[in-house]
């Protein structure tokens, strides 16, 4: 009788560890997932950024406005993937010398103006977040361009 119930209290701890340990790598696997598909988002965001940036902009003024304006939010429902997922972006100018952009002042954009800047430095910060709850996952991704005067 000892023996029987000594077995079966080993048999039982077994069978609970097993089991968590089923749970936690199924956990695990998905938390993984979940990161990669926040990277992509993250990623995908930047390329969104890069182009609104550099696309349609034929001057480093426009270039600078455009990263002044720069708020994009998007989520992903369309696409297969992503679609628990969304991305912030946004960009932050600098010229040359240190100074914030200032796309309003023209005397910044002359070949040869008083000021001496001619070119403007990018900064894209891009923030995927997907999933939810305990499996929710951020990544942030960081690009940089420059731009010089025309």
């Amino acid at each position: 009788m000892p023996l029987a119930l000594f077995i079966l209290i080993v048999m039982g701890v077994l069978a609970l560890t097993i089991s968590r340990t089923a749970t936690q790598t199924q956990n695990s696997g998905i938390q993984e997932f979940t990161n990669i598909q926040a990277f992509y988002a993250a990623e995908s965001g930047a390329q969104r950024g890069m182009q609104a940036l550099f696309l349609a902009n034929a001057t480093r003024q426009a270039t600078d406005s455009a990263c002044a304006a720069m708020a994009i939010n998007n989520n992903f429902a369309g696409v297969n993937g992503l679609k628990i997922c969304t991305v912030v972006v946004g960009c932050s100018c600098l010229y040359q010398n240190g100074s914030a952009c200032t796309p309003g002042a023209a005397a910044n954009y002359l070949p040869n103006s008083a000021v001496g800047v001619t070119k403007s430095f990018y900064t894209i910060n891009s923030e995927g977040a997907c999933g939810q709850d305990h499996f929710r996952a951020n990544r942030r991704i960081q690009v940089g361009a420059y731009r010089e005067q025309e």
